[in-house]
Order: structure tokens, then C-alpha cells, then sequence
């Protein structure tokens, strides 16, 4: 297939974009909290954050563009559409240069205080990295949080090296010090870093090396390393990755398993797009370009594989021919393209962990169903349109929508989960790809700007979600 871009086969609409010039303007003046700003955190959540804030500067790139006449080459759009886009972005008004450098600056910096070696006293992450002689590997020391009551945004690690919580405790940062969950942290790493390394290429070629302490991590290519094992990752009889390193937090007797396809696909698109970036950042550097060029090819051929094994254990679709586990059951389907892995008594549309020895409707961290669903499908990016087949989006849709009804209708705490946490949000990109693009797009308009800020969806925008939901391919009348 086409190699990974920032960009959907096709432009935003025309009629959506001054929507999402209106949602740069605000989106642009993002403020990352202080302890972000300090790597006073974990390295999921701030990671989420820095590629929600990626994503908006390659819209406004990519808007910016259209109304220069310097239009990409969208694969999926024919002469007519892109003009028309070209006319509309031409004719708003989108954020000036000055905003998106300073969106920028914040960016380059929270993506780089975590590669600066010798954490707070050397100007670093108070939370740091470190690595791992044992196992050969990239490892946070974790952070004690504290803060005063009212400023929890202001607090910070009150343990230093070599006191280190995530290297004591699997439940903390995720299980990081245990290798859990490296590749879904370290994705949006790298593919922050990549918008930085696309718009300021002498920061890339100062950081290079640095950010590639990721990619050896998750994804090194090379038997001649000897400081990170291959593809750590990686299971190639299956084709997926798992998600569990040493041990889970749960001490699971099922083994391996991995939750979301999704963030273990975009984690390999952000290496593959990294790549790309410094591809034209050593086009005048023979070695660097090889080696970036490797770097660009891993990503590709590890996307590839995610996505296929996504496809087959974690999207469910098409009917059984029968309710016995037999062959008949395990490979027919309604789909003429698609195997269905599972018998026709497993219902959901999806599994939501995977497991060595079991697939189960569930997740770590929540009961309600819609999350089951949701965790599949985020972050909307465009690898999207390769890893959601529109046969298997528009089975998936009504089970969403009934979940994210049922969610919302929860008691005390739990009153309006999926539109509080932010599942509303996927909603509004599943509807999208179910082809109902029009319907979607009046849905993602009216979700309150106040989502956003919530937990559950601090890693999306409306700027992204708008332009999300614009790019996907409309239903075809009949």
C-alpha cells in the first residue's frame, strides 16, 4: 500500500473547513500544564497530549498549503474536490505564524525534556529515563507525585534516582519499568517527534539519535546492536505485538496479551513517519539517510503487520456459516475478503484483550462496554483508513452507539461516562467511517468544547476531530 502521511487519502471537506480553521484558532493557543512542561508525570497521558498537539500543527500545515495552491497529492480525490478545498482554506482565516512557532516551541520542549540524560539536575524530566543493562531496554524511573491541594498541576517528583517507583512496582507508569505497554507510550514520543523533526530539521538532526532511544526499544531492526534485543515487541507467528513485557499488573495466568490494536498500529505509523521526516532531513547525508531510511522501512513493514493482525484477532465481523468450532466456522464470513477468527458464539465486534491463551470483551482500566470498542479505535490518525474496514465499521456502529447510550445512563460517578470520558468523541470518527460522513460531521460539532479536557479525551481536539470526520470516504449511493 501507500506509505504512512500525516494526510487522508483526501482533503478536508469544503464546507467543513471553516469549521476547522475556528477550531485552530482556539486549538492552537493550547497551554501544556506545568508539570508536563517539567516531565513531572507519567509517559502515557503527556505523550497523548503532545501528539494532540502535533496533529494540529499538520492541519494548519496542511490547510496553509491548500490555500497556496500547493496541494498534496491526495490519493482518493479527484480535481474538482481538491479545488474546491483549495478555495474554501483560502478563504479563512487560519492561525498566523507566530502562534503556531509558539505551539511549536512548547512541543519541541516537552518532546525533548524526556530524552535529556540526568533528569531535573541536568535540566531533564524529573521522572526519568534510564537504561536497562539487564534486559536492554528504555525505562522511566517513574514519579511520587505530590502536590499542594488546588495546584495539582503545579507538583512535582518527589523521588529522585535512584529511587525509583516504576522500577519497584509493576502498577506504576503503567508497568513501564516492566516493559508494559512500551510500545503505546513511545508511539506518540516519536510521532511528536517527527512533527518537530518535519518543521524544524536541525532540532532532528541534534536529536536523532536520541529519539531513536525509542525506536530501538520497540522496533530495533539490528542483530548487531547489542544494546536493545530485536523487535521486543513483536510475535511473528501471529503478526501482532503484545502488549505485556516481564509481568502484567495482574499477574494474568492467560500470558501475553495486548488491549488496544489501535495505539500498537500507530505506534509503528509515528516510526515509520519518523523516518520520513529525517529521510528529507539527511537527503544530503548519505549515512544518516540510510540509516533513516531503515528506520522509515521498519515502521512500514511493522504498521503492515499490525493492521493485518488487528483485522484478524481484534476486529470482528461477518456471520458463521456455522456454531460448531470447525473449519467451516473459523474461515467462512460474509465478507469475500475477510476470515473470521472466531465462532459465531462470540457476539461483540470486537475482542478487547488479547491473550496468548484467551480473547476477552475487556479492559484493564474500565468495565463499561463502549471502552471495550473505543480503545480499538484511537488515535485518529491516518493509518486509520487502512485499519478500519468500512464492511466491519458499519457492524461495529449501532453496538458503539448502544454502548456509549448505556455508559452515559450510569449511576453517581459513572452519570454520563462515555460523554464525560470523551467515547462520544469516537463515536462521531466511527460514524464517519461507516461512509455516514455528513451525519458525523453534525455530530462532532456539537460535542462540547469541555470534552476535550476530560481524561478520557485529552489525547483528541476539534480540530483533528473535525478533520477526521471530513477526510473519511462518503457511503456511495446506490
Amino acid at each position: 500500500g501507500a506509505p504512512q502521511s500525516f494526510l487522508a487519502d483526501r482533503p478536508p471537506l469544503a464546507d467543513v473547513i471553516p469549521d476547522i480553521a475556528d477550531a485552530l484558532k482556539e486549538d492552537v493557543k493550547y497551554q501544556l500544564s506545568d508539570n508536563v512542561l517539567r516531565g513531572a508525570a507519567d509517559t502515557y497521558f503527556p505523550a497523548k497530549i503532545m501528539a494532540k498537539m502535533s496533529r494540529i500543527i499538520e492541519i494548519r500545515r496542511e490547510l496553509k498549503q491548500l490555500s497556496g495552491g500547493d496541494a498534496a497529492d491526495y490519493a482518493d480525490a479527484d480535481e474538482s474536490t481538491v479545488e474546491k478545498s483549495a478555495s474554501a482554506a483560502a478563504a479563512v482565516d487560519l492561525p498566523s505564524y507566530s502562534e503556531v512557532e509558539s505551539l511549536l516551541d512548547d512541543l519541541q520542549e516537552s518532546v525533548e525534556i524526556w530524552l535529556r540524560p540526568g533528569g531535573k539536575a541536568e535540566k531533564g524530566a524529573e521522572a526519568e529515563f534510564l537504561f536497562d543493562r539487564s534486559w536492554g531496554g528504555f525505562v522511566n524511573c517513574g514519579c511520587r507525585y505530590t502536590f499542594d491541594e488546588g495546584h495539582a498541576d503545579k507538583g512535582t517528583c518527589s523521588n529522585v534516582f535512584p529511587s525509583c517507583p516504576a522500577l519497584e512496582d509493576v502498577n506504576q507508569n503503567f508497568g513501564n519499568g516492566f516493559y508494559n505497554d512500551h510500545h503505546f507510550h513511545y508511539g506518540y514520543h516519536i510521532y511528536a517527534a517527527a512533527v518537530v523533526a518535519k518543521n524544524r530539521p536541525e532540532w532532528g538532526k541534534r536529536m536523532y539519535e536520541r529519539v531513536l532511544m525509542y525506536v530501538r526499544d520497540i522496533a530495533n531492526p539490528s542483530v548487531d546492536d547489542k544494546h536493545f534485543p530485536m523487535f521486543r515487541q513483536k510475535d511473528w507467528y501471529l503478526g501482532n505485538s503484545w502488549a505485556a513485557g516481564l509481568m502484567s499488573m495482574e499477574l494474568s495466568p492467560h500470558g501475553r496479551e495486548q488491549e488496544s490494536s489501535s495505539e500498537a498500529i500507530a505506534a509503528f505509523e509515528g516510526i515509520a513517519l519518523f523516518g520520513e521526516a529525517m529521510m528529507n532531513v539527511f537527503k544530503d547525508d548519505a549515512e544518516n539517510l540510510k540509516s533513516a531510511r531503515l528506520v522509515r522501512n521498519v515502521g512500514e513493514f511493522l504498521t503492515s503487520m499490525e493492521v493485518a493482525a488487528a483485522k484478524r484477532f481484534w476486529h470482528v465481523w461477518g456471520e458463521q456459516e456455522s456454531s460448531t468450532l470447525n473449519a467451516s466456522s473459523l474461515t467462512e464470513s460474509t465478507s469475500s475478503t475477510h476470515i473470521n477468527t472466531y465462532p459465531s458464539q462470540y457476539k461483540k465486534k470486537v475482542v478487547g484483550m488479547m491473550h496468548d491463551t484467551m480473547a476477552s470483551f475487556q479492559t484493564w482500566f474500565a468495565p463499561q462496554d463502549v471502552v471495550s470498542y473505543g480503545i480499538q479505535l484511537i488515535p485518529f490518525t491516518a493509518v486509520a483508513q487502512r485499519r478500519d474496514d468500512p464492511e466491519w465499521t458499519k457492524e461495529l456502529y449501532p453496538e458503539y452507539a448502544k454502548s456509549c447510550e448505556v455508559a452515559d445512563m450510569g449511576n453517581g460517578q459513572n452519570s454520563g461516562f462515555c460523554t464525560k470520558n470523551g467515547w462520544s468523541v469516537v463515536q462521531a470518527g466511527l460514524l464517519a467511517e461507516t461512509g455516514k460522513v455528513d451525519e458525523a460531521i453534525l455530530m462532532a460539532k456539537d460535542i462540547p468544547s469541555t470534552i476535550y479536557v476530560s481524561e478520557g479525551a485529552d489525547g483528541h481536539s476539534a480540530t483533528n476531530t473535525l478533520w477526521f470526520v471530513s477526510t473519511r470516504k462518503r457511503e456511495e449511493a446506490l
